[in-house]
């Protein structure tokens, strides 16, 4: 471990990826493809499942229902603004969950309300309160988040969250909505914001910058308690933060606890990938293709030595395989060991053409080379000797 955690907390996950995942351009899953995620993510230990915007579609009132029904040990949640109507539908949708939002910076109240003066941000913040007070009337566990908090003055932003909390909420939220803010800074606004919350504080970052990641941990280290996370951190614009990476580095870097099974990350990062149709980039850490592949003659030898020499985790851990492969930079020992594995018989001179030639197939193809490649290369070279 790398980093410090405090006493070993345990940080609650939440899964957003049948909401704001999917909110992801071309992205639509069918009603019955989000209730098997559900049921998976469940199964995965997943705490908290936003399920879904009924007052956007019918499809996801059906969704929300159906991954209700299952008695699932995560919660439920539906996703709607702070009015009653949308709380009284996800209440019939068979919610007893729900995460409310309301804008909190400049430019939302500008765009969405026509302005930012003191009537605009009291009519949000009374609105905001007798929603949260009307759901947990109905007996409903309710979490408010602030949008775009990261871009709010931050005198606002602890006003509008502490009313919340004081108007019953169970949760309150930080959006860093378009990923604007950077590590050191969100962890001082969280370290702020927790000496007035004392309720569940919850992180909801964009990874517009690259640092969806790097920004929920700091918030966790800044004193939050949930993180929400998508599979593949798909999302709007360049997504959310990782699910996969975001768990595995707070368990393994810093020594938090989840309920997270990380043997099931590669598994389902596979599962979204393919249902979602958005591919996942061979270099994504922990659940890409490459993530625990080696070429390289130097590397490939010192992990069959010993694997922690270029790899910081056991694949297995996340539900991954190691991968060795062969190509322009391999060295004789991935050769010899393939040539063993076979029983093929070669000597310093068979072992130096075999390798020259997969380092020129790998070049002419631009890819690796298979073992089945290997074998016919040794069958060729072995042939035409004397």
């Amino acid at each position: 471990m790398t980093g410090t955690a405090s006493a070993a907390r345990k940080i609650l996950v939440c899964d957003t990826t049948l909401r704001d995942g999917e909110q992801t351009c071309g992205v639509a899953f069918q009603v019955e493809e989000k209730v098997k995620i559900a049921q998976l993510l469940d199964e995965m230990g997943v705490d908290v499942i936003d399920a879904g915007f009924p007052a956007s579609s019918q499809a996801d009132q059906d969704a929300v229902r159906g991954i209700a029904a299952l008695g699932l040990n995560a919660r439920v949640v539906a996703f709607c603004r702070p009015n009653r109507t949308e709380i009284d539908l996800a209440r019939a949708c068979g919610a007893n969950a729900i995460y409310t939002f309301v804008p909190t910076s400049d430019v939302h109240m500008r765009v969405k309300f026509g302005g930012t003066d003191s009537a605009v941000r009291e009519r949000l913040k009374a609105e905001m309160a007798d929603g949260i007070k009307y759901a947990k009337g109905l007996g409903m566990y309710v979490g408010c988040g602030s949008e775009d908090a990261t871009r709010t003055p931050y005198d606002y932003l602890e006003e509008v969250l502490v009313l919340a909390q004081e108007s019953g909420a169970d949760l309150v939220g930080v959006a860093d909505t378009v990923g604007s803010t950077t590590p050191d800074a969100f962890r001082t606004l969280i370290s702020r914001l927790r000496s007035q919350i004392g309720v569940t504080l919850s992180l909801h970052c964009h990874n517009d910058f690259g640092l969806a990641t790097a920004n929920t941990v700091a918030g966790i280290l800044g004193g939050a308690d949930e993180v929400q996370c998508t599979i593949n951190g798909i999302g709007e614009r360049a997504g959310n933060a990782s699910l996969e990476e975001v768990t595995v580095a707070l368990t393994q870097l810093y020594g938090f606890e989840t309920n997270v099974d990380l043997s099931r990350l590669k598994p389902m990062s596979d599962l979204i990938a393919g249902l979602s149709g958005i591919e996942v980039s061979p270099m994504k850490p922990i659940v890409g293709g490459n993530a625990f592949s080696h070429e390289s003659g130097l590397h490939v030898s010192s992990v069959m030595k010993d694997s922690t020499a270029y790899e910081p985790l056991r694949p297995e851990l996340v539900g991954h395989t190691r991968r060795i492969v062969m190509g322009k930079h391999s060295g004789k020992g991935i050769i010899a060991h393939v040539l063993d594995a076979h029983g093929l018989p070669y000597d310093d001179e068979v072992l130096a053409a075999v390798l020259l030639d997969v380092k020129a197939a790998s070049v002419l193809t631009k890819s690796s080379v298979t073992e089945a490649q290997v074998i016919e290369i040794h069958r060729e070279r072995t042939a035409v000797r004397p």
